[in-house]
């Protein structure tokens, strides 16, 4: 069985690349800017919404998956996913890639934000959103040893090379660091005493400060690695999810 994980399939975040940048569906927040690639004229962004059932993951019917362009309040599209949790948002574009992000939404659950590392500019499939309740983030936090403030955010990081696998050996840092919590996982589950990712990647971060925070990661790979440094705008109450990647 599958543990649960708050980030994304590699293979969306390494290729899809939704704009980290802030800002929200409300269009008050700003994370930064991400300079825009050319891009099609329209753009397919499609996957599964997915929940946790005891150990593992199962897909999710009637999930609201929208993608927002940073600084606004109108969805560029909106998705509800099927019976088997797929879904699929067309997106128009005016021939620069979409530097936004995706929010997913069901009742009962936490919503989740992803903010993938670089701008959106071609079709991208297995962008799987993962939404979980809140006895399942209050069991996280206890195993990370932490108490999770609803009044602050909470960050889900995947450290990824070229190829789009986890990195291991890596570490993560946010700027302001505040009063957040930052635990690297061991068989996909906070561990208090790991000090660097394992092969899959994984971080968590807790009590994050609200508002633009700027996601780093160094080391795995044998050193020397340059990830793309990236804004999220961490808001309370929700998760939000990223990845880093090599330049």
């Amino acid at each position: 069985m599958n543990s649960p994980r708050f980030v994304l399939p590699v293979t969306f975040l390494l290729g899809a690349s939704l704009a980290a940048c802030g800002g929200d569906d409300g269009g008050d927040g700003d994370g930064g800017n991400v300079d825009a690639p050319p891009a099609a004229t329209m753009l397919t962004v499609s996957g599964e919404a997915q929940t946790v059932s005891g150990t593992s993951t199962e897909a999710l019917e009637g999930a609201t998956i929208e993608a927002y362009r940073n600084g606004s309040s109108t969805p560029l599209g909106t998705a509800t996913s099927g019976a088997d949790g797929t879904y699929a948002i067309t997106l128009t574009t005016d021939g620069t890639a979409i530097d936004g992000y995706l929010k997913g939404t069901s009742a009962g659950l936490i919503d989740n934000y992803l903010y993938p590392p670089r701008p959106l500019a071609a079709d991208r499939d297995n962008a799987t959103i993962l939404l979980i309740s809140q006895s399942t983030l209050g069991l996280l936090g206890t195993l990370g040893g932490v108490t999770q403030d609803s009044a602050k955010g909470f960050v889900g990081v995947l450290v990824l090379d070229a190829a789009g696998n986890g990195v291991a050996g890596a570490t993560v840092t946010i700027s302001p660091m505040g009063t957040a919590r930052i635990l690297y996982a061991r068989n996909s589950l906070p561990n208090q005493s790991a000090t660097e990712t394992d092969e899959s990647g994984t971080v968590y971060i807790a009590n994050t400060d609200v508002g633009t925070i700027m996601v780093d990661a160094q080391g795995g790979m044998g050193g020397g690695v340059d990830y793309y440094e990236h804004p999220v705008n961490a808001r309370a109450g929700v998760i939000t999810t990223t990845a880093m990647e090599p330049k």
